[in-house]
């Protein structure tokens, strides 16, 4: 069984923020939480072409620090590339293996729900997502990905519910401050979209996405001289995309001409 987390792309997120961006959605890292039980407090984890140790560890803890945790009791370090096939044993204290095995049981309607949304069926992604948070309330992927379907629903304020406590747990997770600026955008609070942009951007200044949402909602927000700058700041980190030909447009008409 495969879990896959589905990135927030610009155009995922229904804002279609730059004409003509296809609406598509990128699978992320994926992980198998069929595990074999190997013991008391232990389960066996096959691992999956691009799967980590942190997302391994968020998975079955609920924590991706506990990563270093399982690279001591496997042997490798954090640093590690993972062999897609090799099998990780995973400790539990007793009071944790309960919940690691029904995290493993709320993937299964997780999964359902990420193919389900993956062939645009956002009915049926709904379902599968909230019975996995029904199990597990706290699985931090099934409420993202819950909230890209209620943002391709034109459902923003029910998305930025979600995402907020999301962002909070895990500032460090662009994903998820991405898409909490998309749904901000999308209910025209443009200048709270473009400061939690502009919070992605400075955990990952490369973010491209995060550079022309940043740029178009201080753009929708009247703020010229910023937009400018940020219109400015996108075209160095793209300067031959779909995306730069309407940035340059932007640029032009915030200009004056």
């Amino acid at each position: 069984m495969n879990t896959i987390r589905i990135s927030a792309l610009l155009c995922a997120a229904v804002l279609l923020l730059a004409s003509g961006c296809a609406k598509r959605t990128v699978v992320g890292p994926v992980a198998s939480p069929a595990p074999a039980v190997t013991g008391p407090q232990s389960l066996a984890h096959t691992v999956r072409e691009g799967e980590t140790l942190s997302r391994i560890a968020d998975l079955y803890y609920g924590d991706p620090a506990r990563a270093e945790a399982i690279a001591a009791a496997n042997g490798v370090t954090s640093e590690t590339r993972l062999g897609a096939g090799s099998v990780l044993l995973l400790h539990f204290l007793p009071q944790e293996y309960d919940l690691a095995r029904r995290r493993a049981a709320a993937l299964e309607p997780y999964n359902r729900g990420v193919t389900a949304l993956a062939a645009g069926d956002l009915t049926e992604a709904e379902r599968q997502f909230r019975l996995a948070l029904h199990t597990v309330p706290d699985l931090a992927d099934a409420r993202y990905n819950l909230a890209l379907v209620l943002l391709r629903r034109g459902q923003a304020e029910a998305a930025a519910d979600l995402l907020r406590p999301l962002v909070r747990e895990r500032p460090a997770e662009t994903d998820f401050g991405f898409a909490l600026g998309n749904a901000l955008f999308q209910q025209t609070r443009f200048l709270e979209a473009a400061q939690t942009f502009a919070r992605v951007l400075a955990d990952d200044p490369t973010h491209r996405r995060a550079a022309f949402g940043h740029a178009r909602a201080l753009t929708e927000a009247g703020s010229r001289q910023e937009a400018i700058a940020a219109w400015q700041r996108y075209l160095e980190l793209d300067s031959a995309s779909s995306w730069a030909v309407e940035a340059r447009r932007h640029l032009r008409e915030l200009r004056g001409g």
